[in-house]
């Protein structure tokens, strides 16, 4: 089975009016305006895992700034999830400076939903250090089983849209502080497991935390994920696309300039995720 683990939709009304959106939310803005945005639809995404061969995804719709807008996105995966049950994972997303945050929390599970992502805190304007105020949501979701899929940034190279603050050493301390809250850092997690040659990076990386390649082909030679691998673990590298940046293919092909065992490119490309996910 081939999971993709990071995929993103949008609800037809945003996709339907994007400039509308682009100018009301700066960072979906910054990541969307121009004339080569891309935006999918859970029917478009169906169609690539099809011409993929990818055999389930987790979506996620956006970090939305406007708590209304995250909820909006949350009932459009529940009824995607609804619909195609064995193809389709959803995560929702709530604004955690929102009151009703921790209830948000509550009916994304009963509507069907597995965790929240990709949460975002410089684009919804939440702080990694505000330990008092984030303690509640995470309790919820630690409750009810969720994990988070946090969009983390490599503190050096080229700068590009959406790349933030969410550096290694904050997503590091986060984690230690909420060590029952599964977390999957996107992107390689900034780069997080790259320090994994320090013993307590490596035990922190083999604790609470998992790794997405989401984007990486734009940030990363392959060697990359045989670095994560040997660092963090075969076991901690999850397969994700962040579609519709990017497709699978151009994963496929790097993963093929490596070495990887059978096992090791089977737990990568699906059998991590399922795992994490109890799929």
């Amino acid at each position: 089975m081939i999971v993709d683990a990071h995929c993103h939709v949008l609800p037809d009304r945003v996709r339907d009016n994007l400039a509308e959106y682009c100018a009301a939310d700066a960072w979906f803005g910054a990541c969307h305006a121009g004339p080569r945005a891309s935006v999918a639809s859970v029917e478009d995404l169906l169609a690539d895992m099809d011409a993929s061969g990818i055999d389930r995804a987790v979506c996620f719709t956006w970090p939305f700034a406007d708590p209304q807008l995250c909820a909006e996105g949350n009932d459009y995966l529940a009824a995607a999830v609804a619909r195609y049950p064995e193809r389709l994972v959803g995560f929702g997303c709530v604004q955690p400076r929102d009151p009703g945050a921790v209830a948000e929390v509550q009916r994304c599970a009963r509507i069907g939903l597995r965790g929240l992502g990709e949460m975002n805190a410089d684009a919804q304007g939440w702080a990694f250090e505000d330990l008092d105020a984030l303690a509640p949501l995470v309790r919820a979701c630690v409750d009810a089983g969720f994990a988070w899929t946090l969009h983390c940034s490599e503190p050096v190279g080229h700068t590009y849209a959406g790349k933030g603050t969410a550096t290694p050493d904050r997503v590091a301390r986060f984690a230690t502080e909420f060590g029952d809250l599964r977390i999957v850092g996107a992107h390689l997690g900034g780069g997080l497991p790259f320090y994994a040659h320090m013993p307590e990076v490596r035990a922190l990386c083999r604790a609470n935390l998992w790794f997405d390649t989401a984007a990486s082909p734009f940030l990363y030679d392959a060697a990359a994920y045989r670095t994560v691998i040997d660092l963090a673990g075969a076991d901690r590298l999850l397969f994700g696309t962040d579609h519709p940046l990017l497709r699978a293919p151009r994963y496929i092909q790097q993963l093929d300039t490596l070495a990887l065992g059978d096992d090791e490119r089977t737990a990568l490309l699906g059998g991590n995720a399922a795992a994490l996910l109890g799929l």
